[in-house]
């Protein structure tokens, strides 16, 4: 029974990190159950575990800092409950080594499948949470960066302003203020239209050399 669901979680640990990013975007929505950061909490932690095995590393050092990661955020909130900056300087450093090494992974990939494609939209995802987190950080050190969002506001609020970002909406009702957050929004901004124009496009154009090649043998 183990070895099965060993098996299964291995098969599927894109569609779990796809899963427990877009439960942490809907995490508000468990608030009628249970309090809205230990529902955060636990999709970050499935966030954290999924894509360390996602990167398909054999080295165990980086399962263990995932694991050491996540039992700070969960001491820090059912004890000490500050949310100091410290948590997002390690979810900034841990997401962006992961990011790194899942988009090389993607560069690489000899075949592109349907979990090939969901690697590459967890990548997508993964970029406007770590966005968000480093948006949180400059306003948590330079209050004002960010205007209408409080320092203290919910990561939710920094989601919001960090994929209108990545998506060029702009809406308009939060924008930066500061030069250092203009750069980061803009920074934010043309790497989420470099990732759909080279990285997304190279992969399509891979599928489609493979079904051709595929095709020309039968």
């Amino acid at each position: 029974m183990i070895k099965k669901v060993r098996i299964f979680i291995h098969q599927n640990l894109n569609l779990f990190l796809l899963l427990s990013t877009l439960g942490l975007m809907i995490s508000p929505s468990f608030g009628i159950f249970v309090d809205e950061k230990y529902a955060q909490q636990f999709f970050f932690t499935v966030m954290f575990l999924s894509s360390v095995l996602a990167v398909k590393s054999h080295n165990n050092k980086l399962l263990y800092i995932a694991v050491v990661l996540s039992l700070i955020l969960w001491v820090d909130i059912l004890f000490i409950n500050i949310r100091f900056a410290l948590n997002y300087i390690l979810i900034i450093v841990y997401f962006a080594y992961i990011l790194s090494r899942i988009i090389i992974q993607l560069i690489n990939v000899e075949e592109v499948t349907a979990d090939v494609i969901m690697e590459a939209i967890n990548v997508y995802l993964l970029i406007g949470i770590l966005g968000a987190a480093l948006l949180k950080l400059l306003n948590i050190y330079v209050p004002g960066s960010i205007e209408a969002i409080s320092p203290n506001a919910d990561i939710h609020e920094y989601l919001y302003f960090s994929f209108v970002t990545l998506t060029t909406l702009g809406y308009g009702d939060i924008s930066p203020s500061f030069p250092l957050a203009k750069t980061l929004t803009v920074l934010l901004a043309i790497f989420g239209q470099f990732y759909i124009a080279v990285i997304m496009a190279f992969l399509v154009s891979k599928f489609m050399s493979n079904k051709n090649n595929k095709n020309t043998k039968n």
